[in-house]
């Protein structure tokens, strides 16, 4: 649900040949003639969609109040070809995380929730792996990705614990920075924000920003939890590109860590939420934030360091000359003016939210295909338009002038890029393979359950003389013999990405031990 770069190189869109008819529906809906101030905008979009390999896009612009642009583009699924419009509903990814923290705002407000309140002063049962961290740790630290905790994301995201568990396996947690000495994007934390809402409010977190977010905002299609699909129409399908396919997979269930990033919406409806944060809390007449709540949400908290993997979503040559981190936005300048701003990325969904708060502006960015960092070129692009024409004295959106840059095509170049470092990495790899070896134990033996402390238990099944794999029965699939004792995990669903898992045999002979690539050590039970 963050903001590194995307992970695997993409060719030109494949669409299945009974679809190739519906490339016609890349058309920005609806239909009706792009504002004269817009000129260029829609054919922008169409032509980065195809260049990124996304299906289906929506986009809305705020300028003065006002909604001027709200369109969708693509498909929702490439499979029915039906349209995305402005009213298509995508998952927001970590832009939820601002709800989170407007929550928290909504409880300062009424003095019951201070920015510097202690957790455990909320939740008396919560703990870090550092005694000194548990007691100081603020609603502040949490909000501000400043825990000195490195992600560990797997135990939301490939295990089946409940929101409760995860936070008590937090404890388990070892730092990789110190508390407050540097910043680590880290969204058990925001997890734990939710439970500090529920613990100050009575009430859960999805049930609090339903009832004091989305209904003041008139936001009745949005919702905490994708268990609310099956009521809804008009929902995008996430893909995933798989031998440069644009392949559907399924929405991926994230309750477990909902506060952090588990809501659906349009940006029709993203634009009521943006256009809030442009008036200082105030939406049709009536204030729900005070003025020092907002300010406080759009205030650099904590510096982000050079070398933090996240800067790698702006493009090299972004005129930025810092770049910070707010309760729960990002804060950064761009051609000299103030920007606040998310996005957000799930399985086969990525968003972005943004706006500049002196020049009345902002965006919303909803798109049904991962990776991509399309969504981050139209922030750019919006801003230059607006830019542009200011400077030219022609009026917001009246470029393009000097200003104007084809911020999709440079972050395209620069992904492809990274994308080919990853695919040298992965050649270098299977040249390394000894691929005349076996394992050194029948694989029967290599079947049982490998637990972790923090993760959770493995489970290694064997049948039918091959090897597979179960985290708790959430992530599934097979292994792989790749040379030695080494395996490669191919997971059902690609959207997963594949993992090694190198077992070790201890002196007795006996299977005890298995290292998971970028996860850690797991003994047998």
């Amino acid at each position: 649900m963050g903001r590194g770069r995307a992970a695997c190189a993409l060719g030109r869109l494949a669409f299945p040949p009974a679809l190739l008819a519906a490339l016609a529906l890349l058309a920005p809906r609806p239909a009706a003639a792009q504002p004269a101030p817009l000129q260029g905008l829609d054919d922008y979009v169409t032509t980065a969609m195809e260049a990124w390999n996304v299906p289906g896009l929506a986009l809305a612009v705020i300028a003065d109040g006002e909604v001027v642009h709200a369109r969708g583009y693509g498909v929702r699924d490439v499979r029915t070809g039906a349209p995305v419009d402005e009213h298509t509903l995508f998952a927001v990814g970590s832009t939820s995380k601002a709800f989170t923290s407007a929550a928290l705002g909504l409880l300062v407000d009424e003095g019951r929730v201070s920015w510097d309140d202690r957790v455990i002063d909320h939740i008396p049962w919560f703990a870090m792996y550092d005694a000194y961290a548990t007691r100081e740790l603020t609603v502040r630290d949490l909000l501000t990705h400043r825990s000195g905790l490195a992600r560990g994301d797997a135990v939301w995201s490939r295990w089946p614990h409940d929101r409760h568990e995860i936070i008590r396996r937090i404890r388990f947690l070892e730092p990789t920075r110190s508390f407050r000495g540097a910043w680590q994007y880290q969204n058990l934390m925001f997890l734990t924000a939710g439970e500090v809402v529920r613990a100050a409010s009575g009430q859960t977190w999805d049930d609090f920003v339903d009832d004091r977010i989305f209904t003041p905002l008139g936001m009745d299609r949005s919702v905490t939890s994708v268990t609310e699909l099956d009521r809804l129409d008009n929902v995008a399908t996430p893909h995933v590109h798989v031998a440069d396919v644009a392949t559907p997979v399924a929405h991926k269930n994230i309750d477990n860590v909902g506060p952090a990033g588990s809501i659906y919406s349009s940006v029709s409806q993203m634009a009521r939420w943006v256009s809030l944060h442009l008036t200082g809390g105030v939406h049709a007449g009536e204030r729900l934030f005070s003025d020092s709540v907002m300010a406080e949400m759009h205030r650099p908290q904590m510096l982000i360091q050079a070398d933090a993997p996240e800067n790698s979503l702006h493009p090299r040559d972004a005129p930025m000359n810092f770049n910070a981190y707010g309760l729960a936005w990002w804060v950064l300048d761009y051609r000299g003016r103030k920007v606040v701003d998310h996005g957000g990325g799930i399985d086969g969904m990525r968003a972005h939210v943004a706006f500049m708060p002196e020049e009345g502006l902002g965006m919303v960015a909803l798109s049904n295909a991962r990776p991509n960092n399309l969504i981050v070129a139209l922030m750019y692009r919006v801003f230059d338009h607006h830019l542009s024409g200011e400077e030219g004295g022609g009026g917001v959106f009246s470029g393009p002038g000097d200003a104007m840059a084809d911020w999709s095509a440079l972050m395209l170049a620069e992904y492809r890029e990274s994308s080919a470092a990853q695919a040298d990495a992965r050649n270098r790899r299977a040249a390394d393979r000894a691929v005349a070896t076996e394992p050194s134990r029948p694989l029967t033996e290599y079947a049982g359950t490998f637990g972790h402390q923090y993760y959770g238990a493995i489970d290694i099944t064997h049948a039918d003389g091959a090897l597979s794999f179960s985290f708790g029965g959430k992530t599934t699939g097979r292994l792989e013999h790749w040379h030695y004792d080494v395996f490669r995990a191919i997971p059902d669903n690609p959207a997963n990405g594949e993992m090694f898992f190198t077992f070790t045999v201890g002196p007795a002979g006996v299977v005890g031990v298995l290292e998971v690539e970028g996860l850690g050590t797991f003994g047998r039970s």
